[in-house]
């Protein structure tokens, strides 16, 4: 017997399956909750059970640009379906049918999924999966910070300039801070500030409103750490996320004025000490704007962890409306043929973030 449901957040199915399955923060429905208020989305969870294992698919949910359907997106960040462990690969593809059966019932024109590094890195089986159009793409590669060893002998392991700058800021008499009130009161206007700073999207802006959702929505497994100067002034934040053994760096900013200083450096230290005194299994720096080798990439691999492979899988349930989603586009955008910059679904590439 197997079974197929799309869930509200505050469904207790959605956590039951999260029970079974190995997940992140990303997965739970309150992470699904913020981020659909933040897009103007409604958050949903797939699941599908047989007899021995479970699936589920967080999703948020939004009406086509042209209203001839919906559009499905995994919430931001590495929110790939997951699976009970051990799940063969013959229950991923009977999972992944009746997903794209039940996307269809739901008006579903197209899926984008942002698969996890560490989880579930790929969807192999979806070459065997025959309805529906199913694309697994490269997007680039992230970064983990390793936790074998003491501080110290780690140190002599990570890039001069790193090791050269943590050296400084302790010298210099920075103290390091964890889930005060003051860290978390100062990390939005750093972060706004620093997002303004490198000219990034306004999708990655986040209003205070919303960090303070992060903050007592996700109290349970959120963080918040900081450094301070030798005066007591903070110079840097950055929010940080726990669940399953997992430690992701999320969010961070840094004040304009100690940019030459790189103060986050010593911030991930402490984090890293951290993870070690709480049997985290992974430290993850997550990789760079947009997935790409760039300055922040590079910046997380001196600290000489492990690349890993971020991939994304683009569905297209409904083919017909597909097309002319991507045609009505075409003619809004005065274009003769749709070029989406990796960006999926097409017609949706002047109105958000990936």
């Amino acid at each position: 017997m197997s079974l197929s449901r799309f869930l509200q957040t505050d469904d207790s199915l959605w956590m039951q399956a999260l029970e079974l399955c190995e997940h992140d923060i990303y997965h739970l429905p309150a992470y699904a909750s913020l981020e659909s208020d933040w897009i103007k989305a409604e958050p949903l969870a797939f699941r599908y059970d047989n007899a021995q294992y479970t699936m589920l698919l967080p999703l948020l949910v939004r009406p086509t640009p042209g209203a001839m359907g919906f559009d499905a997106v995994t919430p931001y960040g590495y929110s790939s379906p997951v699976f009970t462990q051990d799940a063969p690969i013959e229950f991923m593809i009977e999972a992944l049918v009746a997903f794209q059966t039940a996307a269809l019932q739901q008006g579903f024109i197209t899926t984008f999924m942002r698969l996890h590094p560490l989880l579930h890195s790929e969807l192999g089986c979806i070459s065997m999966v025959t309805t529906g159009s199913w694309t697994q793409t490269v997007r680039g590669n992230t970064v983990t910070m390793p936790l074998d060893g003491e501080n110290e002998e780690w140190l002599g392991r990570v890039a001069k300039g790193h090791r050269l700058d943590i050296c400084k800021l302790i010298d210099k008499g920075c103290t390091f801070i964890l889930d005060s009130d003051e860290a978390w009161n100062a990390f939005p206007l750093i972060y706004r500030s620093t997002m303004e700073r490198i000219g990034a999207e306004k999708g990655y802006c986040y209003s205070d409103e919303y960090l303070a959702g992060f903050r007592h929505k996700l109290s349970e497994y959120v963080h918040c750490g900081a450094l301070l100067d030798s005066a007591g002034e903070v110079m840097c934040a950055g929010l940080f996320t726990s669940v399953s053994g997992i430690l992701q760096y999320h969010l961070s900013g840094t004040k304009g004025e100690y940019t030459k200083q790189a103060p986050m450096k010593l911030v991930l230290l402490n984090m890293r000490k951290w993870a070690q005194e709480h049997k985290i299994k992974y430290f993850h720096l997550g990789g760079g704007l947009g997935s790409g080798r760039d300055s922040l990439f590079e910046f997380k691999l001196r600290f000489g962890g492990e690349i890993l492979t971020f991939r994304t899988v683009s569905v297209v349930h409904n083919e017909k409306a597909f097309r002319q989603e991507c045609a009505n586009w075409c003619t809004q955008a005065h274009i003769e043929s749709v070029e989406s910059n990796g960006f999926f679904p097409p017609y949706r590439a002047q109105h958000g973030k990936l």
